[in-house]
């Protein structure tokens, strides 16, 4: 099996498993969030999720301190 394959795979099974949780899913729900690199991309991604009013932020996590601040003062 290749990694083109696998990837492929891996993606449909994702969404079939989650699939029901999105057919169900209510309103009022809120997540627990972490994040595990807060770059660029990380906190972009972040910040869409707290603004949905749907995430509450419980962890943030990185290798460099700086990165690391920046996203902490970014959602504070």
């Amino acid at each position: 099996m290749n990694r083109r394959a696998f990837l492929k795979g891996s993606v449909v099974s994702g969404i079939a498993m989650g699939f029901p949780n999105i057919l169900t899913a209510q309103g009022n729900k809120t997540y627990s969030t972490a994040l595990v690199g807060c770059g660029w991309w990380g906190t972009n991604i972040l910040e869409q999720a707290v603004a949905s009013g749907r995430c509450k932020i419980v962890g943030l996590v990185d290798v460099d301190q700086r990165q690391l601040s920046r996203c902490g003062e970014k959602l504070a």
